[in-house]
C-alpha cells in the first residue's frame, strides 16, 4: 500500500535514541509502502553507523545535539513536517511492524477528526513492567479523562494533518508528552480510533526507555503535586490548631471558645495555603491568568464548603445506613473522604483551574 491508496500525503515520523540494527531492518520495508519518512536523532550517544546507513532510506534525519526526550523529538518532527501531510509516529525499536503501521494508515483514510491508535492486547508473554505499566495507566487515565484507551503506552499513532499543529503545541518533553496527546484527544471532534496490532516484545523489551515509575510521576505530575498539597495543608491545619490551642491555654481563655477559634484559624490559613499552592504549583495558573483569579478563588472556596458538607452527609448517612459506631465511623469517613479527594481534584483540574 502506498500513499496513492490513501489519496493524501502521509509521513512516517520515527524518534530514535541509541537505535540498533532493528531500525535498519524496519526502514527498507517501510520505504516499500510509504514515500515519506522522517527520522529524529534525539541526541544519541551510540548508533552513529545506524544513522549513517539509515540516511539514504529516509527523507531527512533531524538531530538534537543532546537527548531531550521522546516528546521533544516528536515535536521537532511535527514542526519540520507541518500540516501538509498526515503523520504516523512509530518507534525505532522494531515493536511496530510494517503491517501494523499500514493498518493505522488505513484507519486514517476514514477517521479524519481524531487520533488513530495502534493498540496491543497485552495477552500471552508480556514483560511484567509493560503489563503493569499499561494496566495501571489505562485505568488511571480513564479516571482522569473519561477516555478508555486500551494501550496508553502505544507509540504507533496516526495524526490527521489538521491536528498536527495542535498536538505539536502540547506540553511535555518526554513520555508525558504522549500522555498529554491522549488526554487532549477528548477535545477532538472524534474519539480515538483504536486499531488492534500485534504485541511484539524483543529481548523482554530491553530497548525501551520507558520507566514505569519515573515516567508515571512525570505523566501524573499534577496528581502527585495535589497529594503533596493535601498533605502539607493537613500538617499546617493541625499545626495551627495546636498552636492556637496552646496560646488559648496560656491566656486562660474560656475553654468553650478554644476549639471553635482554633478550628476557624487553622482552616482559614490551611485552605488559603492549599488554594495558592494548587493554583501556582499543581495546576500552574500563574500571574498571566489574573483575569480568572477571582473566579478561581470563589470557586475554590465554594468547593471547600461543598466537599465539607458532602463529607458530613456521606459519613453521617452511611454510618446510619450501615448502623455502625465507634472506630467503624472513622473508616466510613476515610472512604468518603477518599472519594471526595478524587472528585475535588477533578473539579479543580477541569473547572476551577482550567486554562481558558
Amino acid at each position: 500500500m502506498g500513499n496513492d491508496a490513501l489519496d493524501r500525503p502521509l509521513t512516517i515520523l520515527i524518534p530514535a535514541y541509541n537505535p540498533d540494527e532493528k531500525l535498519l531492518a524496519l526502514l527498507p520495508k517501510l520505504k516499500e509502502r510509504f514515500e515519506h519518512i522522517v527520522l529524529v536523532n534525539d541526541g544519541s550517544t551510540t548508533g552513529k553507523e545506524v544513522f549513517e546507513k539509515a540516511a539514504p532510506l529516509v527523507d531527512t534525519v533531524l538531530v538534537h545535539e543532546k537527548n531531550r526526550g521522546k516528546g521533544a523529538a516528536l515535536k521537532t518532527g511535527f514542526a519540520h513536517i507541518g500540516n501538509a501531510t498526515d503523520v504516523i509516529t512509530a518507534d525505532a525499536d522494531g515493536q511496530h511492524t510494517p503491517e501494523d503501521i499500514a493498518k493505522v494508515a488505513e484507519g486514517l483514510r476514514s477517521h479524519r477528526d481524531g487520533l488513530v491508535l495502534g493498540v496491543r492486547s497485552f495477552s500471552g508473554k508480556v514483560p511484567l513492567r509493560s503489563r503493569f505499566g499499561n494496566w495501571w495507566t489505562r485505568w488511571f487515565f480513564f479516571l482522569m479523562t473519561g477516555l478508555m484507551v486500551r494501550d496508553t503506552q502505544t507509540g504507533l499513532r496516526g495524526i490527521p494533518a489538521a491536528l498536527v499543529p495542535r498536538v505539536a503545541k502540547l506540553p511535555g518533553e518526554r513520555y508525558e508528552y504522549e500522555m498529554a496527546m491522549l488526554a487532549d484527544a477528548k477535545h477532538h471532534p472524534s474519539r480515538p480510533l483504536q486499531v488492534p496490532i500485534e504485541t511484539v516484545y524483543l529481548d523482554e523489551n530491553a530497548t525501551s526507555h520507558f520507566n514505569p515509575v519515573l515516567d508515571a510521576i512525570r505523566i501524573y505530575r499534577s496528581l502527585f503535586q495535589f497529594c503533596i498539597s493535601s498533605v502539607l495543608s493537613f500538617l499546617i491545619d493541625n499545626g495551627v490548631f495546636a498552636a492556637v490551642m496552646w496560646v488559648m491555654a496560656a491566656k486562660d481563655t474560656p475553654r468553650r471558645n478554644d476549639v471553635l477559634v482554633a478550628l476557624v484559624a487553622a482552616r482559614v490559613i490551611s485552605s488559603h495555603f492549599n488554594y495558592f499552592y494548587n493554583r501556582f504549583v499543581v495546576f500552574r495558573r500563574g500571574d498571566g491568568e489574573r483575569a480568572g483569579a477571582h473566579r478561581s478563588y470563589y470557586g475554590y472556596f465554594g468547593l471547600v464548603l461543598a466537599v465539607g458538607a458532602a463529607s458530613y452527609a456521606l459519613t453521617g448517612g452511611c454510618s446510619a445506613l450501615l448502623d455502625v459506631q465507634g472506630v467503624a465511623i472513622t473508616i466510613v469517613k476515610i472512604v468518603a473522604d477518599t472519594v471526595l479527594f478524587v472528585v475535588s481534584y477533578l473539579v479543580q483540574k477541569k473547572f476551577i483551574f482550567r486554562r481558558r
